[in-house]
């Protein structure tokens, strides 16, 4: 059970890294120019929630206790969410499909947000079960 819990927590530490630095690296966002685009926001907004999760994630190693689990994947949860829900309703990206934003970013934070949900939402029901 150890080992699971130690894999999902590195999981779940890597994606919320990766989370954090995709709007301000492979999958950039808007620079702040004359006018500041809503992906701007959406890239300030992801790298909270990025490493938020990746904390989350670390905390994770320190306890192997069920309900300590079950309680942090809450939290994590919530944030993957959030990680979702921010390019596509909360806040957005700028509306031309040919910006890289609305092409790469937006995408690929969906993506890690559906792994990060999947990841914990697996580990959950492992350690549910083994509860």
């Amino acid at each position: 059970m150890k080992k699971v819990n130690v894999f999902f927590s590195l999981l779940i530490t890597g994606l919320g890294a990766f989370t954090a630095i995709a709007p301000y690296s492979f999958a950039h966002v808007c620079e702040v120019g004359e006018k500041v685009m809503k992906c701007h926001w959406t890239g300030r907004i992801e790298l909270f929630l990025g490493i938020t999760i990746a904390l989350l994630g670390l905390l994770k190693l320190l306890s192997s206790d069920a309900k300590y689990q079950l309680g942090i994947n809450t939290g994590i949860i919530l944030n993957a969410a959030g990680v979702i829900l921010t390019p596509t309703i909360l806040i957005g990206v700028c509306g031309m499909k040919s910006m890289h934003c609305a092409s790469v970013a937006k995408p690929t934070l969906i993506v890690f947000g559906i792994l990060i949900l999947a990841a914990t939402l697996i580990q959950s029901f492992i350690t549910w079960k083994k509860k």
